[in-house]
């Protein structure tokens, strides 16, 4: 078995010098210089992308990873679906859509029932007209006299007048009826003033719808 060759840098450790006295020459020994074929020389680093560096305060490189993130933050990207999830079905466009067309539907129904409603109801008849006057006292201011007008329950408008036996008439007048109304009052207030006896006669007339009249008559006494 060979022995490897001794290293000249390290005979003084085994050399053996006799105790230094003064004037003697100094025997400490001198490392040869390295042999320049045994030093290894590592070669610059280099820079660039295939850098890597570790420590505190190194900053990290930036990647696809950090500019995908970016991207889903930005909106510019959409992230991945889980593996096995297929592709998101659009809901049909009427369920997009439903609650604009059952608002669609209930106004169109409200307007067709509000239609038929005006379009089939019957119109207004006055089946009977009636007027009533009341016991006059002597001297009498004003007398108030009724009438009554039957009709069949539909909805409308009757046209009438009063007419007095002194001559004079009132004005064409209406009489709103409701739905379900079967009767409706009507009044003239006829005034009196000064002394004397009178027999008065009030009549209804009613134009329309069905034209008919009716009349009621009182005495005026005041002495």
């Amino acid at each position: 078995m060979s022995t490897p060759p001794e290293d000249p840098r390290l005979r003084f450790a085994r050399t053996r010098h006799p105790a230094a006295r003064p004037g003697d020459p100094d025997p400490a020994a001198t490392l040869p210089p390295a042999d320049p074929a045994a030093t290894l020389h590592l070669p610059p680093a280099e820079t660039g992308e295939g850098e890597t560096r570790f420590g505190p305060g190194v900053p990290a490189a930036t990647g696809r990873a950090d500019d995908r993130a970016t991207g889903i933050w930005t909106g510019t990207l959409t992230p991945d679906r889980p593996s096995g999830a297929g592709p998101r079905s659009r809901r049909p466009w009427w369920r997009r859509e439903l609650p604009s067309l059952l608002v669609v539907a209930a106004v169109v129904v409200a307007v067709l029932v509000g239609l038929r409603s005006c379009a089939g109801s019957d119109p207004l008849r006055v089946l009977d007209a009636r007027v009533s006057a009341p016991t006059v006292g002597r001297c009498a201011k004003t007398v108030v006299v009724t009438g009554v007008l039957r009709t069949d329950g539909n909805p409308g408008t009757v046209d009438y007048r009063w007419k007095r036996s002194d001559g004079t008439e009132s004005a064409v007048l209406h009489q709103e009826v409701g739905r379900n109304v079967r009767s409706s009052e009507v009044v003239l207030r006829w005034s009196f003033d000064g002394r004397g006896t009178m027999k008065a006669t009030a009549t209804l007339e009613v134009l329309s719808p069905d034209p008919m009249t009716a009349s009621a008559g009182f005495t005026y006494t005041c002495s």
